[in-house]
């Protein structure tokens, strides 16, 4: 029994029945009407759920994937059961007062659960607001790995530390030597870690290198004199992108791998214009989501996110679609029960398996989903550079 005494998926069960994700899903009527149990007689009204997403600086096209993912179920999926949904923006801040503020102001306007979320650093800082207040919160980007023995807090996207750990067992697995870079960045620090964990044996500390004590040139001339088989790369944006060129532009060779937001969404069109297509050609990355999965449910969710929002779908869009898609089962869930907030949360903790455009996706004990990994290239999918499925990498949660 979990904490607020609802049972969660057990781990082995959850296991077995993702040990092979149903090629099938959603058929073509159930992305525009989900299950309709529930919606006959019983109460009815309107429900708030608050979407906190940034909506300024770096990280507003990760904003905008998650809102219109979790705008595209609910217009496509309303009424939740017999109650229609509003959805009551909130803008996430660089700042974690700022944002505490706006969560505050969530709370008080009467959501029944939040959504959202961008940076890591963000969930640490809103933790006790939301667990003292009961209100149920879903995050559609990576949770830190420091977030433990959450009650309130959900994560419709994965927790940090797991795709270094998908590439880490890759790497062993193939026998590949590696060199490691990162960062003082947090969503850097937990894929390092998770890298380690995965990799499962002793890296030399000769092998590990930090952007944040040593400077690029020095950190390629060092993996230049190693001569790795793989470099894993835990950097984002110009700072991962000065890296590349200068480690290509000294003539190493070596295979890169990523976690997967180097190039996610707006990222891979950053690497391309920053890299040229030449070097960004050929970057692996690890994400619990591709747009050219090949299961049922991912083509017609794909299909009609590209004609409803003009664009390719990331893992963010998925993310927020999934946080609403929980959201919606956890209200027709409650019956002719009030879905109040804590019978909201109660009920998150019963949903079971979830078809998701990634795959059959679950919550687990620790709140995150239990999914697939997918190992991607960078490379041309037609006339334009994409990230392209190689092969499925590991199912943790």
């Amino acid at each position: 029994m979990s904490e607020i005494g609802k049972p969660l998926i057990p781990r082995r069960s959850a296991l077995r029945a993702l040990g092979g994700l149903a090629v099938g899903g959603l058929t073509a009527g159930a992305l525009s009407a989900c299950d309709s149990a529930g919606s006959a007689g019983g109460p009815t009204g309107t429900i708030s759920v608050g979407l906190l997403i940034p909506q300024t600086d770096e990280l507003k096209a990760i904003g905008s994937d998650i809102y219109d993912g979790f705008k595209l179920y609910t217009d496509l999926n309303q009424p939740f059961g017999t109650y229609d949904i509003s959805i009551v923006q909130a803008e996430e801040r660089d700042k974690p007062a700022e944002t505490k503020a706006a969560v505050e102001s969530l709370i008080k306007k009467g959501v029944s659960a939040i959504a959202g979320v961008a940076q890591p650093e963000t969930l640490l800082a809103i933790r006790d607001t939301v667990e003292n207040a009961h209100i149920p919160l879903i995050s559609a980007h990576q949770n830190p790995n420091a977030l433990q023995s959450v009650l309130w807090i959900w994560s419709s996207s994965y927790v940090g530390k797991e795709p270094g750990v998908a590439l880490g067992r890759y790497l062993q697995a193939i026998g590949a030597s590696v060199a490691i870079v990162g960062s003082a960045e947090l969503t850097s620090t937990d894929a390092v870690a998770g890298f380690h964990e995965g990799y499962a044996k002793a890296i030399e500390k000769s092998r590990v290198f930090k952007t944040s004590t040593q400077s690029v040139t020095s950190i390629v001339s060092a993996i230049e004199g190693i001569d790795p088989d793989a470099v894993f790369c835990a950097l984002t944006g110009p700072t991962a992108f000065s890296f590349i060129k200068a480690l290509r532009a000294a003539g190493v060779d070596a295979e890169l791998y990523a976690p997967g937001d180097l190039t996610e969404g707006t990222a891979l069109d950053g690497a391309i214009s920053s890299l040229g297509e030449k070097t960004a050609t050929g970057i692996y990355t690890a994400m619990n989501y591709s747009a050219d999965l090949s299961n049922a449910t991912n083509q017609l969710f794909a299909s009609r996110f590209r004609s409803t929002v003009r664009r390719t779908p990331s893992s963010y869009a998925v993310a927020g679609w999934d946080a609403a898609q929980a959201l919606d089962k956890a209200i027709r869930a409650c019956g002719e029960a009030q879905p109040s907030r804590d019978l909201i949360n109660a009920k998150l903790g019963g949903l079971g398996q979830i078809t998701s455009p990634r795959g059959t996706i679950a919550f687990n004990q620790t709140r995150t989903p239990l999914q697939k990994w997918y190992l991607r290239r960078v490379m041309k999918d037609g006339p334009k550079l994409a990230n392209v499925t190689v092969r499925s990498l590991a199912t943790l949660g």
